[in-house]
């Protein structure tokens, strides 16, 4: 699995997505055990709403991207990722700086991954929590049918 897409970024071989660069992401450590991954935002002030905190869509993207990179680092080399359904809850606003996220991956049946994600602040608050469904696309190429 670490031959997957996930990882050739990580290794620096497939440049980080934009969305990421945006949100300052950043991985910390990935439990491969417990199927969790740690990351970390550089949150800038670009994400605010008029009152300095982190807009809402923009705290969903980050638990997107906990969440989402949970189930790539376990992926086959041939296989994405989709998200169908996500639930946002957010307790605290968010201001700009340093955001923690934790993403795991609770379970996978067949082509559909669960998930939950929260994010922290640098005081160790909770900020917001999701949960989250993924389909799982399988991109390898496929034999044609014998008519």
């Amino acid at each position: 699995m670490k031959n997957n897409l996930f990882w050739k970024t990580m290794e620096g071989l497939r440049p980080l997505p934009n969305v990421a660069q945006l949100l300052g992401w950043k991985l910390v450590k990935h439990e491969q055990r417990t199927r969790e991954i740690f990351v970390e935002f550089d949150a800038s002030s670009a994400l605010t709403k008029p009152v300095g905190k982190i807009q809402g869509g923009m705290l969903t993207a980050m638990l997107d991207d906990c969440m989402g990179p949970a189930i790539y680092a376990l992926l086959e080399q041939h296989e994405i990722a989709l998200t169908t359904k996500m639930a946002t809850c957010f307790l605290r606003p968010a201001s700009p700086g340093r955001i923690t996220g934790i993403g795991k991956m609770q379970r996978r049946c067949g082509d559909t991954c669960y998930t939950r994600g929260e994010l922290k602040d640098s005081m160790g608050r909770t900020l917001a929590t999701a949960t989250a469904r993924y389909k799982i696309i399988d991109l390898a190429p496929r034999n044609p049918v014998e008519a």
